[in-house]
């Protein structure tokens, strides 16, 4: 009996790091395929054939994906033109685990096999998936046992007190002979500035509008990479940074610990203990204001951004701090624009208040809970519309008396949706609420 044989179309993909020596007649580029060529050739008794399009990836690091060869052969895939991926070895494919991982699963999707030639790894027999396992396996541990090296060597040298390398912060440069951080002095005024304005005024965004009305601009610093850092404006998140990074007042942190550093401060400490002393004040409230239960929370929308607009706070004196709402669209920018500032949510909430109760009072509303009440008293529940009458009548007081919980059920009750625009408050009615307000008040006067 004849042996059956299945055609399998084998792509060959090469790859090279640096494109040294690519100008020969004969690279390294064309040696890997030859062996591929080889080894399709020896399984032509499986039905395999070369496919005549060149995979060829010279100059590009095996650290990343993003490779125009493979980024085709993944296309070829995708379309079904590929049975059998061939490799010299597999960091041709890719160095990084994870990402050989992930065209591993997009080999699997598409039925593709791989092969490497010099590892006797084959994917079509289970043989070769096994080595494959056992290869990744190995792989991941030494790129785990070299993590772990990097990790506690750094660890080492920061409670040295050294810079670790990366891109130095603003006020600092890197010496290239010594390696450690020296104060640029240009810079370290503007670092003293910014560290005095945020004392003065209290917030990160005051302070990024003002240094940008100033057309003051972080420096760019270009990275060996070739990538670029910096040059753009100050933002609230980049001033935050700045304000809790140890290093401007002579400290290296690693994690949750501090140590004395070979660099030397710019930031005196009494303006470091300030400054923290402010953070420290709006990250504590910011945890209470998160979990607190605003009744407004998720209704109110700007009527000229059309965006949420969000709950935040100011504390003006010791102990006494005020919430207000601001378009949260506009403060993300850096600059406001929007035309609705800050609207205070105290007045906000008695306003809302006031109109709920002027709803209430209209006789089409009063013919509803009448109708509502009679529906319940049919039902064998007795209602006293008379006390519902009261207790809308002077909805401020019953406000004042409730508890957050209960401020939050009601709003969210009568209210769908509150538009805030500079001149006027448009309000959403939600009327299926109502027979539960009345229910409420029911149960409140039994």
């Amino acid at each position: 009996m004849s042996e059956i044989t299945t055609e399998a179309r084998c792509a060959i993909y090469t790859r090279k790091s640096t494109e040294e020596g690519l100008d020969m007649d004969f690279n390294s580029l064309d040696a890997q395929r030859e062996a591929g060529e080889a080894y399709i050739a020896s399984q032509r008794h499986r039905g395999w054939h070369c496919l005549p399009d060149h995979y060829d990836d010279g100059g590009f690091s095996g650290g990343n994906t993003n490779r125009p060869a493979l980024a085709r052969l993944k296309r070829d895939i995708a379309e079904g033109k590929v049975d059998v991926i061939v490799v010299y070895k597999i960091d041709r494919l890719s160095r990084s685990l994870m990402d050989f991982a992930a065209l591993l699963t997009l080999f699997d999707k598409h039925s593709v096999a791989f092969v490497s030639v010099t590892q006797d790894i084959n994917t079509s027999s289970s043989s070769g998936r096994m080595m494959l396992n056992i290869l990744m396996t190995f792989a991941q541990y030494e790129r785990e046992i070299i993590a772990e090296r990097i990790r506690d060597k750094i660890a080492a040298a920061k409670k040295k007190g050294m810079h670790t390398g990366g891109i130095p912060p603003m006020g600092y440069r890197s010496n290239p002979a010594t390696k450690k951080l020296e104060v640029v002095e240009d810079e370290a005024g503007l670092v003293r500035r910014i560290f005095a304005a945020y004392i003065r005024l209290g917030s990160a965004r005051d302070v990024a509008c003002e240094l940008e009305e100033e057309g003051l601009r972080p420096r760019t610093l270009v990275s060996r990479r070739g990538r670029t850092h910096g040059g753009g404006p100050f933002t609230p998140a980049f001033i935050y940074a700045m304000l809790q990074n140890p290093l401007y007042i002579g400290l290296v942190r690693h994690h949750d610990k501090t140590w004395p550093g070979e660099q030397e401060g710019i930031i005196a400490k009494n303006t470091w203990d300030a400054a923290q002393h402010l953070l420290k004040e709006h990250l504590r409230f910011d945890g209470r204001r998160q979990k607190r239960l605003t009744a407004l929370r998720g209704l109110v929308f700007c009527g000229c951004c059309g965006g949420l607009m969000k709950e935040s706070f100011s504390k003006r004196l010791p102990g006494k701090r005020y919430r207000y709402f601001i378009c949260g669209k506009d403060s993300k920018r850096i600059r406001s624009t929007c035309a609705l500032k800050r609207v205070p949510a105290q007045e906000l909430e008695a306003l809302l208040l006031s109109e709920i109760g002027g709803m209430l009072a209209k006789p089409e509303v009063l013919a509803g809970i009448l109708q509502a009440a009679k529906e319940i008293s049919e039902n064998g529940r007795y209602l006293k519309i008379a006390q519902v009458r009261e207790a809308c009548a002077d909805l401020s007081k019953v406000w004042e008396v409730m508890f957050p919980v209960e401020q939050y059920k009601f709003i969210r009750a009568v209210i769908a949706k509150v538009t805030v625009f500079p001149d006027q408050v448009k309000i959403e009615y939600d009327t299926r609420g109502l027979e539960q307000i009345i229910l409420e008040t029911e149960e409140a006067g039994a």
